[in-house]
Formats: C-alpha cells, sequence, structure tokens
C-alpha cells in the first residue's frame, strides 16, 4: 500500500467501493455523500503495530440515538503510519512520541472517497523503537473511515478529523470490514 518513492499525490474515484464499505459495516444503505474537504498527506511515517481499534457505533441499535463501544483486537499484523509530529506524549503534549520506522510516500493513486465507519474513541498500538509501549492513541474529535487502495485493493482504516484531514492509516494483509465489525 505504501511504497517509497518520490511521486506527487492523486486521486482516483473509488465512490463503489467506499459504498460497498458502508452498506457491509452499517448494513445499511447510505444516507449521504459527505465531500472530503481535505487530501491525503504526501508521506507518512511508519510509526509500529497495531494491537487494537475502539470506536462508537449504533448500527445495531433500534434507536440510532444510542451508541455502543467497540473494541477490535487485531488478529494479525496491522502496520500504522502516522503524519509526522502527530502522536503526541500524554502527560506532555508539546513532546512528540519517537518511533524508529521509515517516513515512506503513500502509493498513487489514492481512494478519493472512504466510508464513514464511527466516531473513533482511539487506537491502541507498540511503537518502533527504543520504547515500544504499549500506546494508547486518542484523537479529539476522531473519526474513523474505510477504504480500498485502488491499485493495490488493500483495506485501510483511515483516522480523521474534519478540522485536520487524516492522522494515520492502518494497513494489514487480512485486514478486513465486515458487518460485525473491523476484522483481521
Amino acid at each position: 500500500m505504501l511504497r517509497r518513492n518520490h511521486a506527487s499525490a492523486e486521486v482516483v474515484d473509488t465512490s463503489k467501493q467506499a459504498e460497498k464499505i458502508f452498506k457491509t459495516f452499517h448494513d445499511n444503505e447510505p444516507h449521504r455523500r459527505t465531500k472530503m474537504q481535505f487530501g491525503w498527506p504526501k508521506e507518512m511515517q511508519e510509526v509500529g503495530t497495531g494491537k487494537a481499534v475502539m470506536y462508537r457505533s449504533n448500527k445495531w441499535q433500534l434507536d440510532p440515538k444510542v451508541f455502543e463501544d467497540y473494541k477490535h483486537l487485531a488478529e494479525s499484523d496491522n502496520t500504522v503510519y502516522a503524519t509526522p509530529g502527530f502522536l503526541r506524549d500524554w502527560h506532555n503534549p508539546r513532546k512528540a512520541l519517537e518511533s524508529d520506522g521509515p517516513m515512506v510516500e503513500l502509493e498513487q493513486p489514492m481512494p478519493r472517497d472512504w466510508a464513514v465507519l464511527a466516531p473513533l474513541l482511539g487506537v491502541q498500538l507498540t511503537l518502533e523503537g527504543e520504547d515500544p509501549g504499549p500506546y494508547e492513541i486518542v484523537v479529539a474529535h476522531g473519526m474513523l473511515a474505510g477504504a480500498k487502495h485502488p491499485v493495490t485493493k488493500e483495506v485501510m482504516l483511515v483516522v480523521y478529523t474534519k478540522s485536520a484531514g487524516v492522522h494515520m492509516l492502518i494497513t494489514g494483509a487480512e485486514l478486513t470490514i465486515e458487518k460485525d465489525g473491523v476484522a483481521g
């Protein structure tokens, strides 16, 4: 999904894949389409291995105002990428968490469309480097989305905020988005 090169970022129409992911995850038709107000970062850092993703969903509730918390424990190796400087020390937010992972450029083209899955509660991971953790990354106003890479066909989880765009990507060879939630 990611490669080391210097190509410029571009996107292609992936609306059909995004709609399919939404229908599968929510077991429902999308109510609206929302245009992404931001683009993909040109590069991200491979920061570690995903251990869990936590989110809040109302997909199984009769009342759409009732949400339930879910925690997907990684069943396989999932790689976590973050925008440079995004990961911060909880006790000292001015201090970035250090990771020895390489900087990589996103493989072109990237998906233009994704399926909004749920409000994000957090991501648990171990970092590349001297202090692997584990760490829990909490993103204020974070959202979890799902997409399929148009070239590699790899499923990816996208962590973003409406105000600042994409912060993290989670990928893995066995990662899938199913009716029962995130798997792999």
